[in-house]
């Protein structure tokens, strides 16, 4: 039987943007978002198993629109927080800030994204002028 999940955490910045065929592992401007999305994930999962069931993310984004579409936000989170593909290279050394266990080649809050099955998502202008994102993630 699967263990329930519940998991909220936020995140300084804008999220990781997926867009395109090319991969958001390998651009630089994405890498810090990458990094950042995966260590606060990793902290809130703090052990965890990961969750095989069904499950429901919701994303809050408060940035400005010219920061990046939501949709692609949205993808860049989802595939953020599984594993990189496995023929995705990877420069290692960019990552040993971060713990073996939010380093690319390990799942964050799932192991595919094809369990999420419900998404719910807004995106506002930052209040105090500074972009920020939360994620929680539901699921049995």
């Amino acid at each position: 039987m699967a263990s329930p999940i519940a998991i909220t955490f936020s995140v300084e910045g804008v999220p990781p943007k997926k867009d395109g065929a090319n991969s958001m592992w390998r651009k630089g401007a994405e890498l810090p978002r990458l990094k950042a999305l995966r260590a606060a994930a990793s902290r809130a999962m703090r052990g965890r198993a990961l969750p095989t069931q069904r499950l429901e993310l919701t994303i809050a984004v408060y940035a400005e629109a010219k920061a990046g579409d939501l949709d692609n936000f949205i993808a860049g989170v989802c595939d953020g927080l599984q594993a990189a593909h496995p023929n995705t290279p990877i420069d290692k050394s960019q990552w040993l800030d971060l713990p073996v266990e939010a380093r690319p080649r390990h799942p964050i809050a799932f192991a595919d994204d094809s369990l999420v099955a419900s998404i719910h998502a807004t995106r506002a202008a930052p209040p105090d002028g500074r972009p920020r994102y939360e994620v929680s993630i539901v699921g049995n």
